[in-house]
């Protein structure tokens, strides 16, 4: 016992954290029947420059998007739980000719618009922003069929997310539209058509990373059976919206691919791209369905292929967009992730670097994890008391030998 609560106090200084049992639910704003078990909160620090090198003399246009704070009561992300609880503390553009804009499409996401012109060889352009994030591990589990509410169609939630056949969400598509209902039943209610279509997506497509970096959309992921995260996430849309289910696309970073991890205050990461070419950021994308009374539901069926990640969203998934990937006229090609965007004079070159770093400044853990973690410490100590003991009776039992054959 002596031993258990030794490694308890030294687990506790080492990983100090909030213990938080609470199950959280809310019926406000149309938000009901999620659980909110475990957070984390990131200090995230977004640093950019651009130096203009040689050419024309330098023109730029630049577009980045803001993390979007996701709450239940915010106007901009009506009926969605709180994924994604984000500050932004300060933001600071250098070397722009103009007061920089701030623009909001028609998804309600939010982006930085600044030009500069007339750059000389040397001269720089540097924008620098740091956030507050809390990131929400959010489930919705045990959803009672008799508390889903009736769609309203004449929303404008469905002209953006479910009437209208686009590229790369092709709901029009015969083939797609067929397979849509012959993987649900019309009686499931919409949650059961949503498992359903997630679980025919994880089985019919082959996960493949060494896809382009350029949208591909739902029908050639289903023609080509392959997919990385974007197709796995476009084929899943589509196939809901043929249902009458609105839903869209989740854009933005993963911390970590491993969701085993456990994180602990000062842990840090650090992401990168250099326009060298090299590059370490997890882009990443996902789905959210609207389920009436219940809200917009996270689900990423990429990661479904290994765990349960339908009706579920963890502390790793940071959000920049929602609706659609944000693309730009000027760009020849319409990458998957344009970010950051830069728009240029062809014959303009230039170097630049984007850097994106995160520290835990906080956690909250459920408790179930703290007594896993608890447990495994414990027994490991009890392990090694145990072998220590062990060795010690061995090495006093051969002493013993020794002296006795010296006789």
């Amino acid at each position: 016992m002596k031993a258990f609560k030794l490694v308890l106090l030294v687990l506790i200084i080492t990983f100090p954290i909030n213990i938080n049992n609470e199950f959280k639910v809310s019926s406000s704003n149309g938000v009901s029947n999620y659980s909110v078990n475990q957070s984390i909160t990131y200090q995230v620090k977004i640093n950019f420059s651009l130096i203009h090198q040689s050419g024309p003399v330098g023109n730029y246009s630049f577009k980045f998007s803001r993390f979007n704070d996701r709450q239940p009561n915010s106007i901009l992300t009506q009926f969605s739980g709180p994924y994604q609880e984000s500050e932004l503390q300060y933001s600071n553009i250098t070397g722009s000719d103009n007061k920089p804009f701030i623009y909001r499409d028609r998804f309600n996401n939010t982006y930085d618009i600044f030009n500069a012109s007339y750059l000389s060889p040397s001269d720089t352009i540097k924008l620098n922003q740091q956030y507050e994030i809390t990131l929400n591990e959010v489930s919705f589990n045990d959803i009672n069929p008799s508390e889903i509410g009736k769609y309203d169609t004449s929303n404008e939630m469905f002209s953006l997310y479910c009437n209208n056949s686009e590229v790369y969400y092709e709901k029009d598509d015969f083939n797609l539209n067929a397979t849509s209902f012959t993987i649900v039943n019309p009686s499931d209610n919409p949650v059961v058509k949503a498992q359903k279509i997630c679980d025919w997506v994880v089985d019919h497509l082959i996960y493949d990373d060494n896809l382009p970096n350029q949208e591909m959309g739902a029908k050639w992921a289903y023609d080509n059976q392959l997919g990385d995260c974007s197709e796995y996430s476009s084929l899943m849309i589509t196939l809901l919206r043929c249902q009458g289910i609105p839903a869209r696309k989740v854009t933005g970073f993963v911390i970590t691919n491993d969701p085993s991890i456990v994180p602990h205050v000062g842990q840090e990461w650090s992401f990168y791209t250099k326009s060298n070419g090299q590059t370490y950021l997890l882009g990443h994308a996902w789905v959210e369905y609207y389920v009436p009374n219940i809200g917009w539901i996270a689900c990423d069926p990429t990661w479904d292929e290994t765990e349960n990640y339908f009706n579920h969203i963890d502390y790793f998934h940071l959000n920049l967009n929602i609706g659609a990937w944000f693309s730009i006229p000027e760009l020849p090609d319409e990458s998957e992730f344009p970010h950051p965007c830069i728009v240029y004079i062809e014959s303009s070159t230039f170097d630049y670097e984007y850097t994106l770093n995160l520290k835990v400044i906080s956690i909250n853990l459920d408790i179930t994890e703290i007594i896993i973690i608890v447990v495994i410490v414990s027994i490991v100590g009890i392990v090694i008391v145990v072998v220590t003991l062990l060795i010690r009776s061995n090495r006093k039992k051969r002493k013993q030998s020794e002296q006795f054959s010296n006789y």
